[in-house]
């Protein structure tokens, strides 16, 4: 099947589907390990070694999460629900909301625990509820969900973090469960922003100091690992554009902090976010054989975008590779072309171009009317 190539230049103008970025080498920092990108655009920025298998630690709680916002959403379990507390539970170790056994606890109080200071009574107790008591039903469950969400290398071994997992995931993993809880559980993501928790008159503080560092700031998680040293997943949101960094291996928690708010600088302040299609608006049109209409708007699923470095935006080129000749009847969604995104001269994004309405075939009379007179012109011109 031949190929025909559509060449379009854009003045400014990308919400990417598939796209890594190259590491940004202008980014100098002392963690040892990092993840960063724009979840407005999807854009990977800049990493460094984020394919280093590490223990999760304290964030194998964000898979724990993911599971039981998952449990939320089925109707398994309801924010407002009681949970009589077991004796496993009130026995697990610190941290925790000091549960006795027989307390009946809403599930909503118990997930903010577990969020703010990583409670591990609440955490287990929760699991109880969903599983049924079986721990290990809910870790199965953790990594079906971990493989279902696009993490390669991730295999959690315990849902509180507390027993070693040195090759349990990646920042790359972690990175993409952080965006997943995003995406994909909107309602549920403020309980991140929240900087302290009171129960039983008895308050208890988010280890994540970035949430006061910065207004924009909103969450997830930080904690501190054997291995790495201190690890957290911070997000922050300024005008519309959404910034993302997993980031490991620091020396004390107040060189964490530095860090980690030095990279989310970075981004905003180096970086720009530029729309260039809206779900399904047409960006370009292929031309269709056999069909009642001649050609076919073509279009994404989703908005398209990408970050760049700020002030290359005149260099942005568009390429479109549409598969030609297509041949009716097409459905709408039918993939038909590549779209393909270059800035200067190295490609940073492509993604696949559907139909954006149903192209229907000609009658029989009609196709055969068709190729008789392109064959009587044939004749002719010959």
């Amino acid at each position: 099947m031949n190929s025909r190539h559509f060449f379009l230049l854009l003045l400014c103008l990308l919400t990417p589907i598939s796209l890594i970025a190259k590491p940004d080498g202008k980014v100098s920092s002392k963690a040892q390990i990092y993840v960063l990108g724009d979840l407005s655009s999807g854009v990977i920025i800049s990493e460094k070694n984020a394919s280093l298998t590490i223990d999760p630690g304290p964030l194998t709680k964000l898979m724990a999460l993911y599971v039981i916002f998952s449990a939320l959403e089925a109707g398994d379990i309801r924010l407002k629900d009681k949970i009589r507390i077991s004796e496993t539970a009130a026995k697990a170790p610190a941290p925790h909301m000091l549960l006795a056994k027989g307390d009946r606890v809403k599930v909503e109080d118990l997930i903010k625990a577990i969020i703010i200071f990583g409670a591990n009574d609440a955490t287990s107790a929760v699991i109880e509820e969903i599983a049924w008591r079986t721990k290990s039903e809910f870790l199965a469950t953790m990594n079906k969900k971990a493989r279902s969400i696009g993490l390669a290398t991730s295999h959690f071994e315990d849902p509180l973090g507390q027993k070693s997992n040195e090759r349990g995931t990646t920042t790359s993993d972690l990175y993409l469960l952080s965006a997943a809880i995003i995406k994909d559980f909107p309602q549920y993501y403020p309980y991140f922003k929240l900087q302290q928790y009171e129960w039983q008159k008895r308050i208890q503080y988010s280890p994540n100091s970035l949430l006061g560092r910065d207004q924009h700031n909103d969450g997830l998680i930080m904690g501190r690992t054997p291995t790495i040293g201190f690890l957290g997943s911070i997000s922050s949101n300024r005008n519309g554009r959404r910034i993302l960094v997993v980031m490991g291996g620091t020396k004390s928690e107040r060189t964490f902090g530095t860090e980690a708010q030095k990279l989310i600088n970075h981004a905003f302040e180096a970086y720009e976010t530029i729309h260039l299609f809206k779900s399904n608006t047409p960006i370009a049109q292929s031309l269709i054989a056999q069909g009642t209409d001649k050609v076919v708007d073509i279009g994404s699923f989703k908005d398209i975008s990408v970050t760049i470095p700020r002030g290359k935006k005149e260099n942005l080129k568009v390429h479109i590779e549409s598969l030609e000749p297509l041949i009716a009847p097409i459905e709408y969604g039918t993939v038909v072309a590549t779209l393909i995104i270059r800035l200067e001269d190295r490609t940073i994004l492509t993604s696949e171009l559907i139909a954006l309405k149903e192209a229907r075939q000609t009658g029989i009379l009609i196709r055969g009317w068709k190729e008789l007179k392109s064959r009587v012109l044939q004749l002719i011109g010959s």
